[in-house]
């Protein structure tokens, strides 16, 4: 009896103990491969899937764009754009330059925008036990290849319109977060004076995604109003995901781990872009594509393993809402380009730029492999495009 209420007792008291406490700014920047300087500029937390320096960055960049060449000029001749136009927004991967850097010129190439609203997944929200909130940071400046990158005043005016109670601003939790540095290489090619406002989204259920996408839609159309700025003329919005992640290592082998496995997979992946991406953004889509990656019941319970299972849908709705709210045309969703890590040969980067460190994170075989897309948004009749008919 006596060994019993022991039992209870230590029950009880492990029930209420707190859960360990999250990482402290000095633990996360310990893990950063480039230390931030202060609260003065964000450092850089992956410098091996992630070029580093200018000479990596141009490297990367001249070598992706070269490997896509006649792909991006029949991707502007089938959506009516030109090197002067711009998306509204995108969705863009981040895994290892070296595996994805293909995928990501596709939007990144065509995002031409001043200011630049980056949304990240946020794979550390755990540890902060982090739910049903908007993660902002403060620096000023972030690192960037050929310079510092500068955050834009709109960040200030986005929290200053946001409640308080659907924000928390944490330079640790960015400074733990990779999902947005590894774009930022990429649209500070394209444009040198590039400037952002980083936000990163943990978990969210679906009360959760309207009310903040409505919250946030509601600030940026107003700052659009305030100073004349149009989506994608002006500001443009990136949400920063990979897709599926398949293998053993991820606890996700539901078709097996052979060829005709990964075919399998493809053709989810396939289904779930065509169902969910393209086309006009609409709420129950949004909605419905969350539920597919999700269990509703248990937000922390993969059903397929994309890393954006909030990001993509809470990032949906704010380029819906804030386009309705400005009175624009619904955005319309174009596959650009599909990749896996698997589907064809690392970026051919010189050995110079390997030598200084550029390399993967994780190897890349049937048993472990990661896929990306890169999707673009147009608003029909935008002056900076002559898009198609919406994909059906």
């Amino acid at each position: 009896m006596r060994s019993i209420v022991a039992w209870v007792a230590a029950l009880l008291l492990t029930s209420v103990l707190p859960a360990s406490p999250p990482p402290t700014r000095a633990e996360v920047e310990a893990a950063m491969g480039l230390a931030s300087d202060g609260d003065a500029l964000r450092g850089q937390l992956d410098t091996v899937g992630f070029v580093v320096s200018q000479e990596q960055a141009e490297d990367v960049w001249k070598a992706a764009v070269a490997a896509e060449r006649a792909s991006l000029a029949a991707q502007d001749q089938r959506l009516g754009m030109t090197a002067e136009g711009g998306f509204v927004g995108g969705i863009c991967p981040h895994d290892d330059h070296l595996y994805a850097a293909p995928v990501y010129v596709h939007l990144t190439q065509r995002i031409t925008a001043p200011r630049v609203i980056l949304l990240g997944v946020f794979h550390k929200a755990r540890p902060w036990d982090l739910e049903g909130k908007l993660v902002f940071d403060s620096f000023p400046r972030w690192h960037g290849p050929w310079s510092a990158v500068e955050v834009d005043p709109l960040r200030q005016e986005l929290l200053a319109a946001l409640d308080p109670e659907s924000v928390v601003v944490s330079n640790a939790m960015h400074c733990h977060e990779h999902s947005l540095e590894a774009i930022v290489p990429f649209l500070q090619a394209r444009n040198r004076e590039v400037r952002i406002v980083p936000i990163l989204v943990p978990y969210l259920d679906w009360p959760q995604v309207e009310r903040l996408s409505g919250e946030l839609a509601t600030a940026l159309a107003s700052a659009l109003a305030r100073h004349g700025w149009q989506l994608g003329r002006d500001v443009a919005v990136v949400v920063s995901s990979d897709a599926v992640h398949y293998g053993e290592d991820f606890d996700h082998t539901p078709f097996g781990t052979d060829a005709h496995a990964y075919l399998r997979a493809i053709n989810r992946e396939s289904f779930l872009i065509r169902r969910y991406l393209e086309g006009p953004l609409q709420s129950d889509r949004a909605r419905g594509l969350l539920h597919e990656l999700v269990d509703p019941e248990d937000l922390r319970s993969y059903r397929v393993p994309w890393c954006g299972r909030f990001v993509i849908p809470f990032g949906l709705e704010l380029l819906r809402r804030t386009a309705e709210l400005s009175g624009a045309p619904t955005p319309v969703g174009y596959l650009l380009r599909y990749g896996t890590s698997l589907s064809e040969p690392q970026l051919a980067a010189s050995a110079a730029t390997r030598k200084a460190g550029l390399g993967t994170t994780a190897p890349s075989n049937l048993h472990h492999w990661v896929g990306y897309a890169a999707i673009g948004f147009l608003i029909p009749g935008s002056p900076d495009s002559e898009a198609p008919a919406a994909p059906e």
